[in-house]
């Protein structure tokens, strides 16, 4: 039996928390997973503002669930990949066997470029942004997406105009 799965990396974890949006993913989607490896870019909770906040969300919520990271000599075609990436995008690939519709939440470049050419389904944090209007969970997108510039997570200036003009901002 298919199921959907929604895998996240760390950065649109630490954007969403940067701007107390994170309960989006868990009213867009139900349950997030992350990999061990993203779970250990996550903690301690020194090494980020606001990581405590996620860390609560990985211990007594239950929502984001931890996966072992795969043992396997998988390794991305792109060096620029970080650990946390690779390991979201090999847990991705190997649901996506097993006959899952995955889902994978990511903002680095150089991982979008990897996931696309896997053929993986890719959301983006301003995305998620946009599907919440969408959805009716937030009334605007425009001030979490200027919050989230503003707290020093980078967002280009052609992806939150795309946004903005689809949810009508």
């Amino acid at each position: 039996m298919s199921r959907r799965v929604v895998i996240a990396d760390v950065g649109p974890l630490i954007a969403l928390v940067r701007v107390d949006a994170l309960v989006l993913l868990k009213q867009l989607f139900g349950q997030v997973f992350i990999t061990s490896i993203v779970r250990d870019e996550i903690l301690p909770t020194s090494a980020f503002p606001d990581g405590v906040v996620l860390a609560a969300s990985l211990a007594e919520e239950g929502w984001i669930s931890v996966l072992p990271a795969p043992e396997d000599t998988w390794r991305p075609l792109n060096p620029d990949v970080d650990a946390g990436e690779a390991s979201t995008l090999r847990i991705a690939c190997l649901w996506r066997e097993l006959g899952d519709a995955v889902l994978v939440v990511m903002d680095d470049r150089a991982g979008r470029a990897e996931a696309r050419s896997l053929g993986l389904d890719l959301i983006g944090t301003a995305a998620i942004i946009g599907l919440a209007k969408t959805e009716g969970l937030i009334p605007l997108a425009r001030p979490l997406l200027e919050r989230m510039s503003r707290e020093g997570y980078f967002l280009g200036p052609t992806v939150i105009a795309a946004v903005l003009s689809s949810v009508g901002e």
